[in-house]
């Protein structure tokens, strides 16, 4: 980057001095304003001044050449030459005020781009391109092409590779540079052998931005001394090369030299273009820039060829003097003509302008377009004195309107005289061939030679009279003394010709001062000539020696130290003074060029080595000696700081830097100043880097060496340790797989999951290849159970999980190395969503009679953790809300998996299972229970013998023995009717109640034969009616028992045989009953037969699939519930007289007649099921089944139907075909055993 920033140093130094020393007169000699050459363009046939006018416009082919000025200024660079197009152009005329005076300018804009093309630069060992844009602005007086300011920016930019997107942007700086006074690179008229000089002040400033160096170190400010010399006439031609612009075959050549005499280059003034047709800027640093002509597009004329002719203006101003030269102070009359191609200009006010005399005047012109003027020349002097003339003032006329400009140049001369011949010595123009290079000399600086040098003298005869002269004769003596005679031919006023004399110094010419004498009409042939003082002129030739060059060097140093390089013994033999100039090769190929007054330096260098050194001693007559030597310079070893870590874990990578090294006397390109290598090291950077990166593979010290060796050789070694500590495991995050996927998270991070779900985590560790493979990971799936923990051996881990309860579980997993060293811990969280249990339907409606027992099974399903923990609730129930939870169906009257309950009343019962596991999901499944009325059986049982029974005994029945539920039984109503009795007294005996209760004690009993029924009704309104038929004898008459016991020995034999006969019937009976499997009762059945057909006599059959309740699938016969209390007699000896009481269900017919009868139950309401909002299925063409309602049929229609199909098994409740047992069942069973 330093080189970089030397190059951009460099070429922003080229484009600076180029302005300064040549471009400010390119700039001038760009804003040209046409005028018109054939008159006021020439003065006595000398090109004069040139007009300019808004809208000309040259394009010059540009070639920058500073490969040798690169060479020479210490820079790793090359480049080619930059190439390019250059564009002048007018675009304004205006005024500007030039020390306090008012002065008419052009302004002439300049744009330039150049380029090295594609690879044709390279910079620190990268080819590109480099690119230099180039905009400007120059303001040139009018009146004699002088600069007043210049001021232009230039963009320079590398393109590495050629390519756009990586260029750099060097600078962007913009110069301003004033010339005090105007700068005249031309004394108008012009013509060859003219020669003049100028002091003027330059100031510069440098503004603008730059990456690389600050542009105002270009700042520059001081007195200059320029001398300028027409020195060919002809086509621009230099080195064998010609300009691309093929109509200047008459141009004139300006040499320019500093006020040292070194040449600054030249300018082709061609007068046909009104401007340069060749520029050149040349330096001694060592660079050169050509701008050749390729186009000329004047405004405002006709006839042009760009690359060719320049035609002629459409229109233009002439101007015509009074005469060739004027003496100072005197009236001069100016004639103008303001015309052209398109016609005359008349009565048009113009403007003439004297400014050196700031004479201003307004003639207008006449109906030909012409005007006539007259105007005092003055005395005043220009500021560039000349051989040819006292004064060059420079006049001015011009239209303001179509700012159309004429010019011309007044010549002032202190005498004139009809003919004046001068030997004019300024003006010889001497080239000198050395070696052969041609130089041309300048008066100066003086004219000087070497013995064997050719000098070349071009010596010009002037008439600075007003008239042509006579031809005659020069004569010229060299400075051998060999006088040679040439013709001179007429010539005209204010003219020249011109003689060529050349002289080879001899070899041993002495030291000193030669002359060149020249005498001009030495037989005085031209009389007419007024002063011949003139005629003669001396040019002095200083023949010297070349000066002689001694150096010491005191060397054998270190680098960076300073070595004494002493040329100060150098002298001249002529006995002029010397300066000195040392080539130093600072690096290889790369000199650094030093002057010195007083030829002595000190220098160092960075590198060891023998290097060149040449010093160039040069004389007052720029005369040079070169001597060549060397300066021993020792080598230093390079340095180098090794900065690696002390510590680092092992199978990590070690960064060792050795970057911080380098050789301080290196020579190298930057970054390659020392070779670093790592004996033993496998770096990745490769063997030969600053830095080396390489894996600890191990544990335990390692040792690092670093060895740099410099480009002389030199080695220097660095050794150090770091120690290589163990590492912990790394882990990565876990995954958890499902289904052979990898799962995501949500966007809370969960893993979501059900309980018991399986799945696999997986997790992968890594960790040193020796500790890798016993890599021990260790899970702990849930924090909520820290005694769950599931270990694997190995770096890659896989286990399979559940988790058995819902909730949030944040699972870790962490690995450890065999240093118990673990590694981070890698958590995760899980949500386990609970799954919520299922319960299976326990079916459609079920029909049982009262207190049967019937039995439910819950079949439910849940995750295997749950399933221990389901609970079963059943409400028996689901229309009561017994909890008081607002919720009428989760009551748990029954808990577990089976149900078995009975109802001691008919209806229908919802009943609602409903399993909840330990999160407290729940399902639930109901059914209706039909619970179905058992109908009472209604018997008589007698403590009396009914077979003797008499008029006034007492009778006593009952009705304890009437079958039915236990629970109806204990609110059964009996009501009793005798046919020798009307209660209600309506006449008729039968039909009423003559007693309630289930004991009737009949006193009294009035003879005959008398029908008892007893009607048993229970809660439900059903009841039973039995008849019995008794008869009542009459009393015997009075005195019949007497008879008797007298006859058999008294009435207490007689009842003591009658007890006896009765005990062993008695015994006899209960035998046999016994013996049959029938249970007596505390009275003794009538044992009457029952009715054919009563639903007593036969087995209660259970509903079958087409009682309509879907259940069986085929009749089952149901034992007689009722058995143990009403047991089948072998024979009813009353079977006429006591038929099968009929079942009815009814109110009780006599409740509203007897009020002290007992209560009766209220007959209960068979509860319903919960209305249904929807129709159920279509009701089958059998309809409705029996004992349905349309709600339930709404709710389990579809159950009932299914129940149909044959292939579907629903689980079936269990009934048990037994009757719930109470406290008068045991009653009856001892009742039964004491009966006698």
């Amino acid at each position: 980057m330093f080189k970089q920033q030397c190059l951009a140093v460099l070429l922003i130094s080229i484009l600076f001095i180029a302005p300064l020393a040549n471009l400010n007169d390119v700039e001038e000699t760009g804003e040209l304003i046409d005028t018109t050459i054939s008159e006021s363009g020439t003065l006595n046939g000398w090109p004069d001044v040139p007009t300019w006018r808004i809208g000309d416009k040259y394009t010059y082919e540009t070639q920058f050449d500073v490969q040798q000025l690169i060479q020479q200024a210490n820079v790793a660079a090359s480049l080619n030459t930059l190439t390019g197009d250059t564009v002048y152009e007018i675009t304004d005329i205006f005024f500007i005020n030039v020390d306090n005076i008012q002065t008419l300018a052009y302004k002439m804009e300049i744009e330039g781009d150049f380029s090295s093309g594609n690879s044709g630069a390279t910079l620190e060992g990268v080819s590109g391109r480099l690119d230099i844009g180039y905009s400007g602005e120059d303001i040139v007086r009018v009146r004699d092409m002088a600069v007043i300011n210049s001021e232009f920016t230039l963009d320079v930019r590398f393109l590495p590779f050629n390519l756009g997107f990586l260029g750099q942007d060097i600078a962007e700086i913009s110069f301003d540079t004033s010339y005090s006074p105007p700068k005249e690179k031309y004394d108008f008229p012009i013509h060859t052998g003219d020669q003049w000089y100028m002091d003027f002040f330059a100031s510069t400033s440098v503004s603008g931005d730059s990456d690389y160096f600050d542009p105002s170190e270009f700042d520059t400010a001081g007195p200059e001394n320029n001398s300028w010399q027409i020195t060919a006439n002809g086509v621009p031609t230099e080195d064998g090369k010609n300009i691309a612009y093929s109509g200047c075959a008459d141009s004139y050549k300006v040499n320019e030299w500093n006020q040292t005499g070194v040449s600054q280059g030249f300018n082709w003034y061609c007068p046909d273009v009104r401007y340069n047709s060749w520029m050149r800027v040349s330096n001694a640093a060592g660079f050169t820039i050509d701008w050749l002509l390729k186009r000329y597009e004047p405004a405002g004329s006709s006839g042009v060829n760009p690359t060719s002719n320049p035609g002629t203006r459409d229109i233009e101003i002439d101007i015509g003097l009074q005469g060739i030269a004027t003496l100072p102070n005197v009236e001069q009359t100016i004639f103008v003509d303001y015309s052209g191609s398109s016609g005359t200009q008349p009565n048009t006010n113009l403007q003439l302008r004297y400014e050196m005399d700031s004479t201003l005047l307004n003639p207008t012109t006449d109906a030909n377009g012409q005007a006539t003027v007259v105007l005092n020349s003055s005395d005043v002097v220009d500021t560039t004195p000349s051989s040819d003339d006292f004064s060059s003032n420079g006049l001015i006329i011009w239209d303001p309107q179509s700012e159309i400009i004429g010019a011309a140049t007044i010549v002032i001369d202190l005498s004139l005289t009809p003919v004046d011949l001068i030997a004019q010595s300024d003006a010889i123009i001497v080239t000198r061939t050395r070696d052969g290079v041609d130089s041309i000399l300048t008066k100066s600086i003086g004219y000087n030679a070497l013995p064997g040098d050719l000098l070349s003298f071009s010596i010009p005869t002037q008439n600075r009279g007003l008239l042509a002269s006579p031809a005659t004769e020069i004569d010229v003596t060299t400075p051998s003394g060999t006088v040679i005679t040439e013709s001179l031919p007429s010539i005209p006023s204010y003219g020249e010709a011109r003689i060529d004399v050349e002289w080879t110094v001899p070899a041993n010419e002495p030291i000193g001062y030669q002359n060149l004498m020249i005498e001009v009409d030495p037989d005085e042939i031209v009389t007419e000539d007024s002063n011949r003082t003139n005629n003669m002129a001396n040019v002095e030739v200083f023949i010297g020696r070349t000066p002689t060059a001694q150096v010491n060097v005191t060397d054998g140093v270190y680098t960076f130290e300073n070595v004494t390089i002493d040329a100060s013994g150098s002298f001249d033999d002529d006995g002029g003074s010397v300066t000195c100039r040392f080539s130093v090769e600072k690096q290889p190929g790369l000199i650094d060029n030093v002057d010195s007054e007083d030829c002595i330096i000190e220098y160092n260098w960075s590198d060891g080595r023998a290097w060149n050194i040449q010093v160039i001693v040069t004389d007052d007559e720029l005369d040079t000696d070169t001597i060549d030597v060397t300066a021993t310079v020792i080598n230093r070893a390079p340095f180098m700081n090794l900065s690696v870590i002390e510590t680092i874990d092992v199978n990590q990578f070690v960064f060792a830097d050795a970057s911080d090294s380098g050789d301080v006397d290196t020579i190298s390109p930057s970054g390659q100043e020392v070779t670093i290598t790592w004996p033993g090291l496998n770096c990745n950077e490769g063997t030969t880097q600053p830095t080396c990166t390489f894996l600890a593979s191990e544990e335990g010290p390692l040792t690092v060496t670093a060895v740099a060796e410099d480009d002389d050789g030199a080695i220097t070694t660095v050794t150090t340790t770091i120690d290589v500590l163990n590492v912990a495991p790394s882990l990565a995050q876990p995954e958890l797989w499902k289904a052979g996927q990898n799962q995501s998270t949500d966007s809370m991070g969960y893993w979501n999951l059900n309980e018991d779900e399986t799945v696999i985590l997986r997790a992968v560790a890594d960790d040193t290849p020796l500790d890798k493979d016993t890599v021990i990971i260790e899970w702990t799936p849930s924090d909520l159970d820290e005694n769950w923990t599931i270990t694997t051996v190995g770096p890659s881990s896989q286990t399979t999980v559940s988790w058995p309860t819902s909730g949030l579980h944040t699972l870790t997993v962490v690995a450890y190395d065999n240093d118990n060293v673990k590694s981070e811990i890698r958590t995760g969280i899980v949500n386990i969503s609970n799954v919520a249990p299922t319960i299976a339907t326990l079916g459609s409606t079920q029909p049982i009679f009262e207190d049967n027992n019937i039995t439910f099974t819950a079949e439910v399903t849940d995750t295997a953790s749950d399933f221990d923990t389901l609970e079963v609730c059943w409400d028996l129930d689901s229309l009561s809300d017994a909890d008081e939870d607002g919720f009428a169906d989760n009551d748990c009257d029954i808990s577990g998996f089976e149900m078995t309950a009975s109802w001691p009343t008919s209806g229908v019962r919802w009943i609602t299972a409903t399993v909840t596991d330990d999160d407290g999901a729940s399902d639930s499944t109901s059914i209706n229970v039909s619970v179905i009325n058992t109908a009472p059986r209604a018997k008589i049982t007698n403590s009396t013998d009914v077979l003797a029974l008499n008029e006034g005994d007492n009778l006593t029945l009952s009705g304890i023995t009437t079958t039915d539920t236990a629970f109806d039984k204990l609110s059964l109503i009996y009501a009793w009717d005798s046919n020798h009795i009307d209660s209600d007294l309506d006449g008729d005996n039968t039909g009423d109640v003559d007693h309630y209760g289930a004991e009737w004690v009949i006193s009294d009993l009035p003879p005959g034969t008398w029908l008892i029924t007893m009607t048993a009704t229970d809660d439900d309104g059903e009841s039973s009616t039995a008849t019995i038929e008794i008869v009542v004898k009459a009393k015997p008459a009075d005195g019949f028992l007497e008879s008797i016991t007298s006859a058999v020995g008294g009435v207490g034999t007689l009842v003591i045989g009658i007890l006896g006969i009765v005990v062993i019937g008695l015994a006899a009976f209960l035998l046999f009953t016994r013996n049959s499997g029938n249970s007596s009762d505390k009275y003794s059945d009538f044992n009457l037969p029952t009715t054919p057909g009563s639903q007593f006599n036969e087995p209660i059959a259970t509903p079958g699939a087409d009682a309509g309740f879907g259940l069986y699938q085929q009749d089952t016969v149901q034992s007689d519930p009722y058995a143990a209390y009403n047991p089948q007699p072998q024979a009813d000896p009353y079977a006429a007289y006591n038929p099968q009481p009929q079942v009815t269900s009814q109110p009780d017919p006599y409740a509203t007649y007897d009020a002290t009868a007992q209560p009766v139950n209220e007959i209960p309401v068979n509860p319903q099921p919960a209305p249904v909002t929807n129709q159920g299925p279509p009701l089958p063409a059998t309809g409705l089944p029996e004992g349905w309602t349309m709600e339930q049929w709404g709710y389990y229609g579809a159950q009932y139907l299914a129940a149909q199909t044959p292939n579907i098994s629903q689980s079936q409740p269990t009934i048990t075909d037994t009757t719930s047992q109470s406290a008068s069942n045991s009653l009856n069973d001892v009742l039964d055993d004491l009966d006698l």
